[in-house]
């Protein structure tokens, strides 16, 4: 090789390292076929750990928007839809239990090559990511735990029987009423998103998963975990069940004037509190 040809070669090297590199991830979007069914995806982005936002019961990819767009200039930033939820459609053996969220969530990390990256969980995805971080601590960078759920349903054979024969006849009756008092400080825009979300749930989806809380050991959970952490907790709404209170240990960053869908109510607050999270996170 001449001189003239390895300075050609030279200077092309820089360029082709950058094409390698730029090959290396290629965001998909849209629904991804796993061994778990088929599950949508919201996925962009490059660049630092990427981040995994789980929504909770009755939600969507569509809740972490401001989410999404805030860190992709930086990082990869995947949003999933839940089996039977949002944009995904339900599992075929109907199995919506904690440990099956789980294993959706790990066969879509798998399939679009997440190799570590941190969990985000509002309310129920808590829990969903709590005991997925239990099972693949290896996986996990850190998590954030946004207004996240920190304790079994508890409901006797009295309450269940009633309160499923209600949803069962109407949903969304009960939907209202129960996300009341949490969508409280929230704008009427917010409330209207979120209603329309729930109502896009089916009944069995929504069911099954509030259900599979009933034998969910918080504590046990999420103290498998022992990695970075972070609870994000609506103030507005705290009661003594709130995720920050069972687990006083775990650092807490309140956020006030929000309802339980703080990503929605405060998303500059949320991004804010993410952004000090991650800037821990190597």
């Amino acid at each position: 090789m001449n001189r003239r040809t390895l300075s050609i070669h030279l200077f092309f090297l820089p360029l082709l390292l950058l094409a390698t590199l730029g090959c290396a991830h290629t965001p998909q979007s849209g629904l991804v076929v796993t061994p778990s069914g088929p599950l949508f995806v919201d996925d962009g982005g490059s660049g630092q750990i990427p981040v995994l936002f789980i929504h909770g019961n009755g939600g969507s990819t569509a809740q972490w928007s401001e989410q999404l767009r805030h860190l992709r200039p930086t990082r990869r930033a995947v949003a999933l839809d839940l089996p039977g939820m949002g944009k995904s459609p339900a599992p075929a053996n109907g199995d919506h239990s904690l440990d099956a969220m789980a294993a959706a969530i790990d066969a879509t990390t798998r399939k679009i090559g997440l190799r570590r990256f941190v969990l985000v969980g509002h309310s129920y995805g808590g829990a969903v990511v709590a005991t997925y971080a239990a099972q693949h601590p290896d996986q996990v960078a850190g998590i954030v735990y946004v207004d996240a759920a920190g304790a079994p349903l508890t409901l006797t054979e009295q309450q269940k029987a009633p309160l499923l024969a209600a949803l069962r006849a109407d949903k969304m009756a009960v939907i209202n009423a129960w996300f009341a008092p949490m969508l409280k400080p929230s704008s009427a825009a917010v409330r209207d998103a979120v209603l329309a979300s729930a109502k896009n749930t089916s009944l069995e989806a929504f069911t099954s998963a509030l259900l599979s809380l009933e034998g969910y050991d918080a504590q046990r959970i999420v103290n498998a975990y022992h990695g970075p952490r972070l609870a994000i907790a609506a103030t507005d709404i705290e009661s003594p069940a709130s995720f920050h209170k069972l687990f006083p240990a775990i650092t807490a960053k309140p956020i006030s004037g929000a309802g339980h869908w703080i990503m929605l109510d405060k998303p500059a607050e949320l991004n804010a509190a993410l952004d000090a999270f991650l800037a821990s996170i190597h």
